[in-house]
């Protein structure tokens, strides 16, 4: 089961539905607050069925007018919020005793209470149906006629006048693997690399080159020139930090990498093998690091990107990422880590002539890659593809690490995650003496 959640903007409400939704919001806060207090004093569990028999006789005589939906709306917000802070505080990620609830959102948890004619959504209050005219977009017209349901569950938020609605669609879809064909992905800071095995052979490594990390860089330096002597609080300065719009260019480009990587597991019916990565993994990484680098790791996209990977219709499955970078998957060497020679590699290459499309056709192009080799005896590996290589071993032996050629002249081909091209290659293997000799 597919799902995607598509937030729509509302046209201005008038001063009736305004207040309305205003006192559903404000009664909704006090039952959240309320009911956050009681499970974490009395220790109750966060099951549907357990808060249900807890608060709905309660909160039903209390507000005999509100609607049946809305109190069980707050006790399905209290209970994910509670699940979530529970599970911080048992890995030791929050010093508070307790959550705060600041961003109001009003759930209708199924279709009882609410109503979506394409066009509108109506909901049920205390005062009667409030119907919330809705600001069409392209993205809803792609489900809405792209064979999607719209699931049980309705969330709101007041935002001004106007009001943010969140609609799931929902879809079937049938996954089929075939056997022994794998894609291995590695994530990181600039590049996801991914090896491509078919019929239990190693078929290509690709490399997308996403350069997050240098955009990290690049967004920290701006955002200190614009913010140097002045305060962030000034409204100008707010206005130049949104138009900075960091989150949107970095998504973006994830979206992208995740479609080449789904249109591809798609293409060969292949199972995706990703590198299990937690948040407190991310922390451990940042211990004992200067500012810089604890901000580029904060900001690293990883997790972003498994879960745009997990809402596509292909096979994913995590694995432990431990000692995959640091032994050398043909031999179980221990690879020289504290050795690391890097390459700098150039390529000028024509988009028009690569594509064949018009509105590509933009000249010539420079692509500045880094290659970065590790030092295992007589050769040197690839740094970013090695991880790959050794996640496919913890999922299936039988997979074969050599292609049919010789392991020599191994390859792994970079794209641009944006065009979907090969910009250039590089040797996956590289002998010592000719890299000391150019």
């Amino acid at each position: 089961m597919l799902k995607r959640t598509v937030r729509l903007e509302s046209d201005p409400l008038n001063k009736w539905e305004y207040h309305v939704l205003k006192e559903v919001e404000v009664i909704q806060r006090e039952m959240v607050d309320e009911m956050i207090e009681i499970i974490l004093n009395e220790g109750l569990p966060t099951t549907r069925k357990s808060l249900h028999e807890r608060f709905y006789s309660y909160y039903r005589s209390k507000y005999p007018s509100l609607p049946s939906r809305v109190i069980e709306g707050a006790y399905v917000v209290a209970g994910r919020i509670v699940k979530s802070f529970r599970k911080k505080r048992k890995k030791g990620l929050t010093k508070k005793d307790r959550p705060e609830y600041k961003k109001v959102v009003i759930v209708y948890p199924n279709k009882i209470n609410w109503k979506f004619n394409r066009v509108s959504v109506s909901v049920l209050t205390h005062r009667g149906w409030v119907e919330i005219p809705l600001r069409v977009t392209k993205q809803l017209l792609k489900y809405l006629y792209g064979g999607w349901k719209v699931s049980q569950e309705l969330k709101l938020r007041l935002v001004g006048r106007k009001a943010s609605v969140w609609l799931t669609f929902e879809k079937e879809m049938e996954v089929t693997t075939k056997d022994g064909n794998y894609l291995s992905i590695d994530v990181n800071e600039n590049n996801v690399t991914v090896a491509v095995f078919e019929g239990f052979r190693l078929k290509e490594i690709r490399r997308y080159e996403t350069n997050l990390g240098k955009i990290v860089i690049d967004y920290s330096v701006r955002r200190e020139e614009v913010t140097r002597g002045k305060s962030t609080k000034d409204e100008l300065i707010k206005k130049k930090l949104r138009r900075l719009r960091e989150r949107e260019r970095k998504l973006d480009i994830l979206r992208k990498t995740v479609k080449r990587i789904a249109d591809l597991a798609k293409s060969l019916n292949a199972k995706v093998i990703v590198g299990k990565f937690s948040l407190r993994a991310k922390e451990r990484m940042e211990e004992n690091k200067n500012a810089e680098f604890r901000h580029r790791i904060h900001q690293w996209s990883v997790v972003k990107f498994v879960e745009l990977l997990k809402a596509q219709p292909v096979d994913v499955e995590e694995v432990s990422e431990a000692y995959t970078s640091s032994v050398n998957p043909f031999n179980g060497n221990r690879l020289k880590k504290g050795i690391q020679i890097v390459e700098k590699v150039v390529k000028v290459f024509n988009p028009y002539l690569m594509t064949c499309t018009a509105h590509e056709g933009r000249g010539i192009r420079v692509v500045k890659l880094t290659a970065r080799y590790l030092d295992s005896r007589d050769v040197l590996l690839e740094r970013d593809s090695i991880a790959p290589l050794n996640l496919i071993k913890k999922v299936d032996g039988r997979v074969v690490v050599f292609p049919s050629t010789s392991p020599n002249e191994l390859r792994v081909s970079v794209y641009d995650p944006s065009r979907g091209v090969p910009v250039a290659e590089l040797e996956v293997i590289k002998s010592k003496d000719k890299l000391r000799h150019g």
